[in-house]
């Protein structure tokens, strides 16, 4: 009987493992074509999206949150961000999973940091503050900016430097 429970147990385990590769969503990052983000979502984005912009939905806490992204001309995503519409909440679960996979790469950076409430820094040639209620990380020379505001309406953004240095329209 030993001999044939081996096998199962096996069976049971590489089945598993395929599930769980096959229900891990393909998350994009900035820097990543919008295809990504489709493929993660597993849908095209709304179709109300304004140009240069792909927006989707995601049910939450009482409402729902709307999952932007900004896109180059090339369709290479520049901003993305995650913020509640009406009464939805964004959770504390939800940011932080935005933040850490957009953190990924660079956490070995010696030129990232997380930049203390009340002080200044750079980005994209610009100065800025970061607020009471903000976590900011930031590495200019990899062309990345994050923040989490939790006052007001709380959102969460990653940008690239092209996103303000590119002209206004």
């Amino acid at each position: 009987m030993s001999g044939f429970l081996f096998p199962i147990s096996r069976l049971l385990l590489v089945a598993t493992l395929m599930f769980a590769t096959i229900a891990t969503p393909a998350w994009a990052r900035l820097g990543d074509p919008v295809s990504k983000l489709k493929d993660r979502f597993g849908r095209a984005p709304e179709r109300e999206s304004p140009k240069g912009m792909a927006i989707w939905f995601i049910e939450s806490i009482d409402g729902a949150l709307v999952y932007s992204a900004t896109l180059n001309a090339k369709g290479i995503i520049i901003a993305e961000g995650i913020k509640p519409l009406k009464r939805a909440i964004l959770t504390t679960e939800i940011a932080k999973d935005f933040l850490q996979d957009q953190m990924a790469p660079y956490l070995q950076s010696k030129t990232a940091r997380v930049v203390p409430p009340g002080e200044k820094y750079e980005f994209a040639r610009q100065s800025f503050d970061c607020g009471a209620n903000e976590f900011v990380f930031v590495d200019e020379p990899n062309g990345i900016l994050l923040i989490w505001s939790r006052a007001g309406i709380p959102s969460v953004i990653a940008l690239s430097p092209e996103v303000l240095l590119r002209p206004k329209s």
